[in-house]
């Protein structure tokens, strides 16, 4: 990394330590960098160049900072001040000790591939395209299975029939995918995760594809009655489908960068927060 002049900070305004964390941080940088708060909650203006993004917060705030610092092309910190953390590269107090390392450059970045999704309805696009660092999830609000038809490329995959069905990145497969039986993968690979959601079918489970070939999943919905169902992103960006409805996903065009420290292993993260591998 280039040495650090200018920064964005995104931060959880609802959230009392994430908000002192923020505060305790700008106290620091002030002097030493060009910076610029923005809440997670408030409208925003288009992103300003900036040679770095910092996300303090929990997972959600460096999902919505992935999102917003994407197109922009500004790489990603995220300082952990939730509960998990687990797409944060550092905590508050590490980062604090390492600020200089930071500020100068030592820092190392590795590259997150984004879905990208988008809705047509009757062959026009009423949603999207928009990104998605985790995943894009299908679901019906008022708790009632419900069939989808997935394709690839333009051939069946197969048809579900359950509460659901969760497209996953890589960076996504340690979220609601894993809690649903979905499988770990690297975070630099280049795959969708099609995870479904309680299928009413013990032979469907979770399928792992390149990102070669646009994915499509028709909402079916059920035989009768009207019911809510919609697709969110990352969990926070949610749009109200239509029986009929299809839901694109491809890969997007543009890599994530993350920012870590020199010292940070996957695995070991793996190890520490999800105790992966303990008996």
């Amino acid at each position: 990394m280039n040495q650090i002049k200018s920064l964005v900070m995104f931060y959880n305004s609802q959230r009392e330590k994430a908000a002192a964390y923020a505060g305790e941080l700008e106290k620091l940088l002030i002097g030493k960098v060009i910076l610029k708060k923005m809440c997670v909650f408030a409208e925003h203006e288009k992103l300003q160049p900036a040679d770095a993004a910092l996300a303090v917060g929990g997972d959600g705030t460096v999902l919505h900072a992935a999102r917003n610092a994407v197109s922009a092309g500004i790489p990603v910190l995220g300082i952990n001040a939730g509960s998990l953390g687990f797409l944060s590269g550092i905590t508050r107090e590490d980062f604090i000790s390492a600020l200089p390392d930071f500020l100068s450059g030592k820092f190392v970045q590795t590259e997150r591939m984004l879905l990208c999704a988008s809705v047509r309805r009757k062959g026009k696009t009423v949603f999207g395209p928009f990104p998605a660092l985790n995943d894009c999830i299908i679901r019906c609000a008022d708790t009632r299975a419900f069939g989808l038809k997935a394709m690839r490329g333009g051939r069946l995959i197969t048809k579900y029939f359950g509460d659901g069905l969760i497209i996953a990145t890589p960076s996504g497969s340690t979220a609601y995918s894993l809690a649903s039986s979905g499988p770990i993968a690297v975070p630099e690979q280049d795959l969708f995760i099609l995870t479904p959601i309680c299928p009413h079918a013990l032979t469907q489970r979770p399928v792992i594809l390149s990102t070669d070939k646009m994915l499509s999943v028709e909402l079916l919905g059920t035989k009768s009655g009207s019911h809510r169902y919609s697709v969110s992103l990352d969990g926070q960006v949610v749009f109200p489908l239509r029986n009929g409805d299809i839901v694109e996903i491809s890969e997007h065009t543009q890599k994530l960068k993350l920012i870590v420290p020199e010292s940070y292993d996957y695995f070991a993260a793996l190890r520490a927060k999800l105790r992966w591998g303990e008996r």
